[in-house]
């Protein structure tokens, strides 16, 4: 016979899983009706409480943490925005950390969330501290964000962008468009982000039956250093690229930079495309073309998701991936 957790009991009831673990845990007020309503369901599918989920209840102190590579990554103040909107509706409170992408400072920061006794975690890890994060994800409930973890011993959940399709839909804008020399500059590959988005460029390159120059690639973090650093190098070559893509927005920031900078003109010295929304790029006099990505919804269903599974321990692995959209603007021209 299945076990009844909370979940089920909330089904039941018709009642939030975060109002059916105020019931059973007695930590928060709850009208007289609901109480009642819950213990008729708790009764009627004979649910019995999971004593270790109990006893970190109990000791609860309504906190969340967020660590994220760079807080000054307007895509990552607009996560914690939508994730603290959300937790402050359930009397949590948010604290915020920064790694600068660094594993020390990660490290550091996760140690001491872990010793503020936090009552759950959301990462956009720097992917050089996997194995231990797996190993906490099985003590402190967990939500990824944006970066995925390869390890059979994680236990939590994922929310993130179709990195593939938007890869793919950024590469196929500028093949339609004529580029068949197409730059590329991107972040760590040890990160599922720079991975997923480039097999997605390349699939789109082999479906157009277009062979790709890997002089064209250039490698870096997700950072504007990198991006004006590729842009330095890629338009440097005698024989330079058409078109460039930059795989998130700090990087087509970093670019954006080096072209002001230098006086080269979008689209008519190089085409450029972004995956991820520059901020008040609309009103911009060249607006890029980019695949949208969606902080808002991440936060907010971050934070969804991890009330979830602080309610109810028993949780198995989510993931959450929604469709990146892609948005055409004036900074790709046709070539012959």
């Amino acid at each position: 016979m299945k076990n009844v957790t909370i979940k089920d009991i909330a089904k039941h009831a018709g009642v939030s899983i975060a109002t059916v673990s105020r019931v059973v845990n007695q930590n928060y007020k709850v009208s007289i009706k609901t109480r009642e309503c819950v213990q008729k369901s708790i009764d009627e599918l004979g649910y019995v409480q999971n004593s270790v989920a109990r006893s970190l209840k109990v000791l609860s102190t309504f906190t969340i943490g967020l660590v994220v590579s760079d807080i000054g990554n307007a895509y990552f103040t607009a996560v914690a925005k939508a994730l603290e909107d959300t937790i402050r509706s359930e009397k949590y409170n948010l604290i915020v950390c920064s790694t600068e992408g660094k594993k020390e400072k990660e490290k550091e920061y996760l140690n001491l969330l872990i010793s503020k006794k936090v009552d759950g975690l959301v990462i956009n890890t720097t992917g050089k501290n996997d194995e231990f994060i797996a190993e906490i994800s099985r003590r402190i409930p967990m939500v990824l964000i944006n970066r995925k973890i390869i390890n059979e011993r994680f236990m939590g959940d994922f929310v993130d962008s179709n990195n593939f399709e938007g890869g793919y839909d950024l590469a196929k804008h500028l093949l339609e468009y004529g580029h068949k020399k197409i730059g590329i500059i991107n972040g760590e590959m040890i990160l599922s982000t720079a991975k997923e988005r480039f097999e997605g460029v390349k699939m789109a390159f082999s479906d157009y039956g277009i062979s790709m120059n890997e002089s064209y690639y250039f490698g870096g973090d997700f950072t504007r250093n990198t991006g004006e650093e590729g842009a330095k190098y890629l338009l440097g070559l005698k024989n330079r690229p058409t078109a460039i893509i930059a795989m998130n927005n700090a990087i087509g920031i970093g670019f954006l930079k080096y072209i002001v900078n230098n006086q080269i003109d979008i689209p008519n010295d190089v085409s450029f495309a972004v995956y991820g929304n520059i901020e008040n790029s609309e009103l911009f006099f060249t607006r890029p073309s980019h695949v949208t990505l969606n902080p808002m919804y991440v936060g907010a269903k971050a934070g969804q998701v991890l009330i979830e599974r602080i309610a109810n321990l028993e949780i198995t692995n989510r993931e959450i991936i929604f469709s990146a959209k892609f948005i055409g603007g004036s900074s790709v021209k046709k070539v012959e």
